[in-house]
C-alpha cells in the first residue's frame, strides 16, 4: 500500500512502503538519494547546524518533488530509539524553523510508541514521530511586469531599488545587483532580458505549520505572535531574503523583467513581450530620453500600462517637467485601443486617460481602472515615489486572461491512507525511492505547447513558458523543431523554483527531462508538444490593424518568441497573408505576436 494516494500522481511522488511486524530496527537510511530522512533528534541546534539541517531538508524535498518524510527518533542505521515528549516538542520546533525558511509546511502523520526495548522499559513514554513535509506553489498571484524605455532612463537602477530595497548612490550602485554580464557592469547598459522577483504579503499567511492526528502534539507555538506588517518582501543584503523565501512568504509575487534600452535591441523586447504576455508594462521616461515609441508599444501590447518619470531630482526645472508630462498625457489620451491589437477583456476604442499619482489613495484608484495610465514621479537616489508604485502593483487587478486559469491541486487534498496500519507497527521503508516516471503519452484534450527559452545541463533541463494546454509531471511528450523531434519523459518540474505537478497556460517554469527516443540536439526556440504530428508552417495569417501600411511583396518582421522576416503574399480584408522566409514555425490559432511594418509596431493574432 502506498502512503500517498494522489490523484493521477506520478511515480516520482510515490513513496513505496512495506508493512511488517514490529522490529527493533528498520532498513538503514539512504543518504545518496530519496526523500526519506532519519533523525534521532533535532533539539536546539546551533546556527551553523540549523543551516546544515535546512539545506538537507531542501535536498530531500528536491528528491521527492516537493515532499519528504522525516522519521524522528530513528538512528541513521535504522535502530528505533524514540524520544520523550519534551524532546519531540523541541525537535518539531526545529523542524518548523527549517520548513519556514524553505517555504514548506509539515504534518505529523503518525506517532508510534517504542516497545520491547531496553530504553522503552526504562521509560515507557518513548515514541517515534513520522512527519510529512511538503511545499507547493499554490495560490500565488504572479504579476509579470516589463520595464521598458530608452537607454539611460534608469530601468535597471530602479529595478535594483525595487527588488533589493537599497537606494542608489547616483553612480549605478543599485543596478549592479540586477545586471548579469561583465560587459553590462562595465558599460552600465543592459543588453539582455533579466528577471528579478519581489513580493507583497498583506495577509501574512502562515509559512511553517504542522498538524497532528494525535491531540498530544496539537499545540500553539509560544512565539507564534504575528510578525510586523512588513508588506513588501524584498531580496536585500540586510534581511537576506532568498528567492524561495520571497515566493513562500508572499501573497502576490511580482516577476519583473528588465529590458535593454538600445534601439537595436527593441526586437528582443518585442519578442519577449509577445512570448510572456506581461500583465503590466512600465515605461521609464526621463528628461531628454526617447520614450514615444516605447509608450506606443506598451499601450498596444498590454492591458495595463504605467509611466515612470525617473531621475526626478535631475529635471532642470518645473517647466521641463510640465512639458514632458503634458506630452505623455496627450499621447495616452489620443490612443484608441483595438480588439485585434490588444489583450482580451479590453473593449474596442476604449478611451484612456493619464493621471499623476501623488498619494497611496490615488495609486489604488488607478489600479482599479483599466482605462487609467498612472504617471509616477520617482527617484532611485532619494527613494521618493517608490511607495506609491508599490501600492499600485499590490492593488493591481490583473486581467483574468493572464492569470493561471487552473490552480494546482492543493496538497491538503491528498489522502494519507493509514487505516490498515496497526498502532504498534512502524512503516518499513524501501532502500531506494524510485523516481522513474511512467511513459504514458499525455492525453489532455488541449494539445500542450511548451516553448523552450533556455537549455541547461546538456539538455536535461529546459526552461520556458506554456503557450497552450498543460504540461504534467510523469507524462511523455515530444520535443523538437520542424526538422526533427524525439520522445521525452518529464521527470521533474518547477514553477517559481518550487516543485509542482503541472504547468498551465501562461506559466513560466522549468522541466527536467529524460530522452527516451532518438538523440537530438536541444536548443532555444524548440517546443515540447503532446504529439509528434505537429505542423510547422511558413504560411501565416496576421490579424491586426496594420493592413493599411502593408503592400504585396513587402517585408514584415514577426515577433512571437521567435523573430522571423516574412513576405506579404495577399490581403483578405484586414487579414494579411504572409510567407516566412526560411523554415516554418509552429503557430497555434490566435497566437499573440508583435508585427513590425516600416518601423511601426502592431500587436496581432497569428493563424495558420
Amino acid at each position: 500500500m502506498d502512503i500517498f494516494t494522489y490523484k493521477e500522481a506520478p511515480a516520482s511522488l510515490m513513496s513505496p512502503f512495506a508493512y511488517s511486524a514490529f522490529e527493533s530496527s528498520i532498513v538503514p537510511e539512504t543518504d545518496s538519494h530519496g526523500a526519506i530522512e532519519y533523525k534521532l533528534h533535532m533539539i536546539n541546534p546551533h546556527h551553523a547546524r540549523l543551516a546544515q539541517l535546512t539545506t538537507q531538508l531542501q535536498w530531500r524535498l528536491t528528491q521527492g518533488q516537493g515532499q519528504a518524510i522525516y522519521e524522528i527518533g530513528v538512528a541513521d542505521d535504522g535502530t528505533l530509539i524514540g524520544l520523550l515528549d519534551l524532546e519531540i516538542y523541541a525537535s518539531l520546533r526545529t523542524l518548523k524553523m527549517m520548513a519556514t525558511s524553505v517555504g514548506a509546511w509539515f504534518k505529523v502523520v503518525r506517532v508510534i510508541p517504542v516497545q520491547g526495548q531496553e530504553l522503552a522499559r526504562q521509560d515507557a513514554n518513548r515514541r517515534i514521530v513520522e512527519v510529512h513535509v511538503y511545499k507547493t506553489a499554490v495560490d500565488k498571484a504572479v504579476v509579470k511586469m516589463f520595464i521598458i524605455g530608452g537607454p539611460g532612463t534608469g530601468k535597471s537602477t530602479l529595478l535594483g531599488t525595487l527588488c533589493y530595497d537599497g537606494l542608489d548612490n547616483g553612480r549605478g550602485k543599485a543596478r549592479v545587483k540586477v545586471l548579469k554580464h561583465r560587459h553590462e557592469l562595465v558599460s552600465g547598459r543592459t543588453s539582455s532580458i533579466g528577471i528579478d522577483v519581489f513580493g507583497y504579503n498583506q495577509q501574512r499567511p502562515c509559512i511553517g505549520s504542522f498538524e497532528s492526528d494525535e491531540s498530544l502534539f496539537d499545540y500553539e507555538d509560544e512565539d507564534s505572535t504575528p510578525a510586523p506588517d512588513n508588506r513588501v518582501l524584498l531580496s536585500n543584503y540586510t534581511s537576506k531574503f532568498t528567492y524561495e523565501e520571497i515566493v513562500a512568504s508572499s501573497a502576490r509575487v511580482i516577476m519583473a523583467f528588465d529590458t535593454p534600452g538600445a534601439i537595436n535591441k527593441i526586437g528582443l523586447v518585442c519578442r519577449h513581450m509577445a512570448l510572456y504576455a506581461p500583465d503590466v508594462t512600465v515605461v521609464a521616461v526621463c528628461e531628454n530620453s526617447r520614450w514615444s515609441e516605447y509608450l506606443d508599444l506598451a499601450l498596444r501590447a498590454t492591458s495595463r500600462v504605467a509611466v515612470l518619470l525617473t531621475k526626478s531630482d535631475m529635471f532642470t526645472g518645473p517647466d521641463h517637467l510640465k512639458t514632458l508630462l503634458r506630452s505623455i498625457l496627450v499621447q495616452v489620451g489620443s490612443f484608441k485601443r483595438s480588439g485585434n491589437a490588444n489583450v482580451n477583456n479590453v473593449s474596442d476604442g476604449q478611451p484612456l486617460f493619464g493621471k499623476m499619482v501623488n498619494s497611496n489613495a490615488v495609486a489604488i484608484d488607478c489600479a482599479a481602472s483599466q482605462a487609467c495610465v498612472p504617471v509616477f514621479l520617482l527617484s532611485a537616489v532619494s527613494g521618493s515615489g517608490t511607495s506609491f508604485l508599490h501600492e499600485f502593483l499590490n492593488a493591481l487587478e490583473v486581467t483574468k486572461s493572464f492569470v493561471a486559469q487552473h490552480k494546482e491541486e492543493k496538497i491538503d487534498d491528498c489522502q494519507l491512507d493509514v487505516s490498515e496500519v496497526p498502532r504498534g507497527h512502524l512503516i518499513h521503508h524501501t532502500s531506494n525511492c524510485n523516481c522513474s516516471a511512467p511513459s504514458r503519452v499525455s492525453d489532455d484534450p488541449t494539445p500542450a505547447n511548451f516553448y523552450v527559452t533556455s537549455v541547461y545541463d546538456s539538455g536535461r533541463i529546459l526552461t520556458g513558458v506554456v503557450r497552450s494546454g498543460k504540461v504534467m509531471l510523469g507524462r511523455a511528450y515530444y520535443v523538437g523543431g520542424p526538422d526533427k523531434s524525439t520522445r521525452i519523459v518529464v521527470q521533474s518540474m518547477q514553477k517559481l523554483r518550487v516543485p509542482c505537478l503541472e504547468l498551465h497556460q501562461g506559466d513560466i517554469g522549468s522541466i527536467g527531462i529524460e530522452v527516451i527516443g532518438g538523440p537530438i540536439k536541444l536548443q532555444r526556440g524548440m517546443g515540447v508538444f503532446s504529439s509528434h504530428e505537429v505542423a510547422f508552417s511558413t504560411e501565416l495569417v496576421i490579424k491586426s490593424d496594420c493592413a493599411d501600411m502593408c503592400q504585396i511583396g513587402g517585408l514584415v518582421t514577426v515577433y512571437s518568441g521567435f523573430e522571423r522576416v516574412a513576405e506579404i503574399v495577399k490581403f483578405d480584408g484586414n487579414d494579411v497573408h504572409v510567407r516566412l522566409l526560411g523554415r516554418g514555425e509552429y503557430v497555434r490559432k490566435d497566437q499573440r505576436a508583435i508585427v513590425s511594418v516600416n518601423n511601426a509596431r502592431f500587436v496581432a493574432r497569428l493563424c495558420v
